[in-house]
């Protein structure tokens, strides 16, 4: 295993975390209820994105011996 696959996922759990502050302020800036309920699901969604790259980080270090 690379050390550049954890670099990836961990790039990816970075963009995660990017996204859901993305929807969170589009979240704050919307106008209507629908669309403020639409962007705080994405934010849900986008936490267990990062949640299951999380997991998979840990395995990945795990099977390297980190």
């Amino acid at each position: 295993m690379s050390d550049e696959l954890l670099r990836i996922v961990e790039e990816a759990i970075e963009s995660e975390k990017g996204s859901q502050e993305r929807y969170r302020r589009a979240a704050q800036e919307a106008k209507d209820p629908e669309t403020k309920v639409f962007f705080e699901q994405l934010v849900k969604d986008e936490e267990r994105h990062e949640q299951l790259l999380r997991e998979r980080l840990k395995t990945l270090k795990l099977l390297k011996g980190f």
